[in-house]
C-alpha cells in the first residue's frame, strides 16, 4: 500500500518509511495532497476530518487517525491492518527523501563518511534518492530500541 500523509504526520510517515511503506509527506497544500492521491492512487493518512471527507467523497481509502503519539498511530495503522515488517534494510526507505535504500560495498563509501566511522563500521546502506548513506551506528540502535517498543503496541 502507497501512502501520502499529511503535514501533521511527520514523524509518523518517516517511520512508515523505515518499514518500506512507500510515503509521500511534504505536501502543504490540502488540494495538492488529493490531487496527489488520486493521481499515484495512494491512500490518504490524516487526523484532518475534514481532509478525510473531501477525500472520502473523491472515492480515496482514507484512515483517520485520531492519536497524537506515534505509539497510537502505529496502533491504529494495525489495527487497519498493516503489518510492520522487518525495519531498515532490506525493506526500508530512505527516512528523510522516500526513496529506495540499498547496500553498498564499505568501498564505496570511502571519503563519503566520516573516517572513524568508515573504520569502525562494514555494514552501509545508501540511498539511491539522495545519496544519504547509513550504517548501524548509535542511531540506528535508537530506532531498534523504538521499533521494539512499536511492535508491543
Amino acid at each position: 500500500m502507497r501512502f501520502i500523509a499529511d503535514m501533521m504526520l511527520g514523524r509518523l510517515a518517516r517511520w512508515l518509511r523505515l518499514y518500506g511503506y512507500d510515503t509521500l509527506y511534504g505536501v502543504e497544500d490540502d488540494d495538492e495532497i488529493l490531487r496527489v492521491a488520486l493521481a499515484e492512487n495512494r491512500a490518504l493518512l490524516t487526523r484532518d476530518s475534514s481532509l478525510a471527507g473531501r477525500a472520502r467523497r473523491l472515492g480515496l481509502k482514507v484512515i483517520l487517525l485520531d492519536s497524537n503519539s506515534l505509539e497510537g498511530q502505529i496502533g491504529e495503522l494495525k489495527r487497519h491492518g498493516l503489518e510492520f515488517r522487518e525495519l531498515f534494510p532490506p525493506n526500508a526507505r530512505c527516512p528523510k527523501c522516500n526513496g529506495l535504500i540499498r547496500p553498498v560495498s564499505k568501498g564505496e563509501v570511502r571519503g563519503k563518511v566520516p573516517e572513524s566511522v568508515y573504520q569502525k563500521y562494514d555494514e552501509f546502506y545508501v540511498c539511491e534518492t539522495c545519496g544519504q548513506i547509513y550504517w548501524p551506528g548509535r542511531q540506528w540502535r535508537e530506532m531498534l530500541r523504538i521499533d521494539e517498543r512499536l511492535r508491543r503496541v
